[in-house]
């Protein structure tokens, strides 16, 4: 049986982590953890070396998870001819540089996240991308094509799990997330000032944005500013009562980011909404089309557009057919390729390309 050692100082809790470890767990592959806290390289490394040592024996193959750019160089030292992969999830200068806007883009910071990000991908054996889209950049980056296999994110089973929702009224709409930029906040607050002014003839709605990060402050400011009646932030919220808060929607919100990266990846968010078999509404971009089918398992409008999302909104809104349409397609397309077990069977077929699926040592890899 494989043994699959994750390795670094990554948040166990991640759903992203987490899908993958059910997932491969279920396909009967053992999953090993050498973990260690976030601190600094010359505190962590040494760390991590002598957590490997006392953890790591046997393993097959060692798999660096999100974010973890910088622990590539000691998980290549530590994997000797054992196959390492990585899964970025995300490219470091995209983030931080095309994202979030924290260094310009020709600074000397913009330039070492780059370098970063070719040196981390480089030392892989198989890279995993979300989409293919995202893979595309990570091949400008300097992955080689033949060494990137596509593992959806997913969804956990506590999504899944989610029965039908209440019947209206109000319809409640959800937005649940880390108030990040490629979520365009600012448009969705402006969609929703809009839907408000106009929505006199709308039948009763709420909206409840869960969450906090980078735009939060700027949202409840916005929100107290327009005096919007009908739009409720509650900040932050356990992970683990995000089913029960999706349980209570109708329609869940994505991410409607004008920026490259947005149209690229397809968040958390948008899976969990359409595993709980909500009607889902985000921006439209190449990732999303990759999976799902607008107008079929969801909605989806340009981003960036407030105007769009507004009259998608209404829709949604008025039309409770519309809403268990796209509730049903869209539960069932998430049942066919987004479920613990189906990413974790992407995974395991695309360990066993690249050798993984063996402890032969061969370092070599193919797409998924």
């Amino acid at each position: 049986m494989t043994r699959v050692c994750f390795f670094g100082a990554y948040d166990p809790e991640y759903p992203r982590n987490r899908i993958l470890r059910e997932g491969l767990t279920r396909c009967g592959i053992e999953v090993r953890e050498v973990r260690v806290p976030e601190r600094r390289a010359w505190l962590r490394y040494p760390a991590l070396a002598a957590a490997f040592a006392r953890g790591a024996g046997g393993a097959d193959v060692l798999l660096v998870p999100e974010f973890r750019h910088k622990d590539m160089p000691l998980a290549r030292l530590l994997a000797g001819r054992r196959p390492l992969v990585f899964d970025p999830l995300v490219s470091r200068h995209d983030t931080l540089v095309g994202d979030w806007g924290l260094h310009a883009r020709n600074s000397p910071q913009a330039g070492w996240n780059r370098w970063i990000d070719r040196w981390a991908l480089s030392l892989a054996d198989l890279v995993l991308c979300d989409t293919w889209a995202h893979g595309a950049l990570y091949e400008s980056l300097g992955a080689r094509r033949d060494r990137l296999a596509r593992v959806l994110v997913g969804a956990e089973d506590s999504f899944f799990a989610i029965g039908p929702p209440a019947a209206p009224p109000p319809v409640r709409v959800v937005y649940l997330g880390g108030f990040l930029p490629l979520h365009g906040i600012p448009t969705l607050l402006d969609a929703l000032t809009r839907l408000e002014r106009g929505g006199t003839s709308l039948p009763p709605y709420e909206v409840v944005m869960a969450g906090r990060g980078i735009t939060f402050d700027a949202a409840v400011a916005f929100v107290e500013k327009q005096k919007l009646l009908r739009v409720t932030l509650t900040g932050a919220i356990p992970y683990a009562d995000a089913p029960r808060l999706l349980s209570s929607a109708h329609v869940v919100l994505g991410a409607f980011g004008a920026g490259e990266k947005a149209g690229r990846v397809i968040p958390h968010k948008v899976y969990q909404g359409l595993a709980a078999g909500r009607a889902v509404l985000t921006g439209d971009g190449e990732g999303l089309r990759e999976v799902f089918e607008p107008d079929v398992h969801l909605e989806a409008v340009p981003r960036g557009d407030a105007e769009a999302i507004a009259q998608a909104l209404r829709r949604l809104i008025e039309s409770e057919s519309r809403r268990v349409r796209l509730g049903l397609a869209g539960r069932a397309r998430a049942l066919e390729v987004a479920t613990a077990e189906r990413v974790g069977e992407s995974l395991r077929a695309a360990l066993e390309r690249c050798g993984a699926g063996s402890a032969s040592g061969t370092r070599r890899g193919a797409p998924a």
